[in-house]
């Protein structure tokens, strides 16, 4: 059913141009809001309103693993209090509506800014967040996961 074929792709002219164009742009927007906007340039935003402490390894595979074991417990932790919640609501057999998906994003976002503080933190001898850091942390992470996993709504006449 299926052949053994090699797939071609010609691209030439104004669209490799364009194509080209389009990589590099993302290439250099890449290259320069990370150092920005990812996880160095948040704790340097954090770092200038004293939410936040960081001492860093002399040798980058050690801030490797540090760092990126503590960015697997936050989202580990993330996934659990969701999964947690998920059963909750099955268990008392509630319908999930925007209401019920609300208070229960609430209710995750305060028991991970609970949690994270009170133990994840304390793990970690070179990473130091106040309350604060912690809240703001918390809500920007929720609400990328919010605009992430929003759907649109199915119209009745879809159905």
């Amino acid at each position: 059913m299926f052949r053994n074929k090699k797939i071609k792709v010609h691209v030439s002219g104004w669209p490799a141009l364009l194509l080209l164009i389009a990589l590099i742009s993302i290439i250099l927007t890449l290259a320069i809001t990370v150092p920005y906007f990812g996880f160095y340039g948040l704790y340097t935003i954090m770092a200038k309103f004293n939410l936040a402490n960081i001492e860093i390894f002399e040798k980058g595979y050690q801030n490797f693993f540090y760092f990126g074991w503590f960015i697997l417990l936050i989202f580990s932790m993330i996934v659990l209090l969701d999964f947690v919640c998920l059963f909750i609501i099955a268990s008392f057999n509630l319908k999930l509506t925007k209401f019920i998906d609300t208070i229960s994003s609430i209710a995750q976002y305060a028991v991970s800014v609970m949690i994270f503080k009170k133990f994840i933190v304390a793990g970690f001898n070179r990473i130091n967040v106040t309350w604060s850091g912690s809240i703001i942390l918390f809500l920007m992470l929720y609400i990328i996961v919010a605009v992430f996993s929003y759907e649109k709504p199915k119209s009745e006449t879809t159905r």
